[in-house]
Formats: C-alpha cells, sequence, structure tokens
C-alpha cells in the first residue's frame, strides 16, 4: 500500500516536471529538491516504522545514483534531472518498481528516437524530454499494479 501511495506522489510530481522538460527543456530546482526531501524523508519514515529495510532504502536510489554519474561521465547528455528524478521514484516506489518503470521509458524513448531518425525529423543531435516517459513508466507500473 505504501509503495502505491508514494507511487501516487512521484507521478503527480513527474507530471509537474514533464510540462517543464518539455517547454523549456530543463527542470525546477527547487520543485526537483523538496521533491527528494520529501521523497527521502518518506522512504526514511518506511525504515524506521520497519515497513522497508535499511538495505532497500539505499538500493532504491541506485537508478538515480548511476543516472547522476552518467550525467557526470557523458558532460550532460543525461542530464541531472534524470537522475534526481530516479532517487524520488526509487525512494517512493521501491527498486523493483522503479527499475520497471524506468524500463518502459527507456523503451519509449528508443522507439520513439528510432521513429523520428527513421522520419528524417531529427539528427543525433535532437533532445528529447525523458521526464514524460518516465511519468508514463510510474503510471504504467500504478495501474499494473492496481490490478
Amino acid at each position: 500500500m505504501w509503495e502505491r501511495i508514494g507511487g501516487l506522489c512521484a507521478a503527480v510530481l513527474l507530471a509537474c516536471h514533464s510540462v517543464s522538460d518539455i517547454r523549456r527543456q530543463c527542470l525546477p530546482g527547487r520543485s526537483l529538491a523538496a521533491g527528494v526531501l520529501i521523497s527521502c524523508g518518506w522512504a526514511m519514515g518506511k525504515g524506521l516504522l520497519g515497513m522497508q529495510s535499511w538495505m532497500g532504502l539505499g538500493a532504491g536510489m541506485l537508478p538515480g545514483f548511476v543516472a547522476l554519474l552518467l550525467a557526470r561521465v557523458t558532460r550532460e547528455q543525461v542530464g541531472r534531472g534524470d537522475g534526481w528524478e530516479l532517487i524520488i521514484m526509487g525512494n517512493s516506489m521501491g527498486l523493483a518498481d522503479c527499475l520497471l518503470a524506468l524500463g518502459i521509458a527507456l523503451t519509449g524513448i528508443f522507439l520513439l528516437s528510432a521513429a523520428l531518425l527513421l522520419l528524417g525529423k531529427a539528427g543525433k543531435s535532437t533532445r528529447i524530454a525523458f521526464v514524460p516517459f518516465l511519468e508514463i513508466g510510474v503510471l504504467a507500473v500504478l495501474l499494473r499494479n492496481l490490478l
């Protein structure tokens, strides 16, 4: 139940950030920082109440830390904001659901990128907002968990 509530909160925040990512190709820093802090508090609360192991808490943030490392290595070809969003998702939803949502998002952006390249509408330097795909992944996971 707590992962569903956390996932719903992450979905609402991702929806707001998706609009900003599409329009301005950047994420609102204060909102992103607040989301990270709140999701860390959420995860710590679950750990303190015994609803989640401390190992699970650290594991949930792993995809985000990997994305932040990739952002540094690729000189922002993978945005730092995407890494912070993944930390929010991992804290809110848990590792397994976060990875599933990430897989759905990566599949979606791959299909869109391939279609745009094949149609000649984009080149290899074209930037595509990734947060909306994370939103789709989170919504798909939430829907799967409801059924």
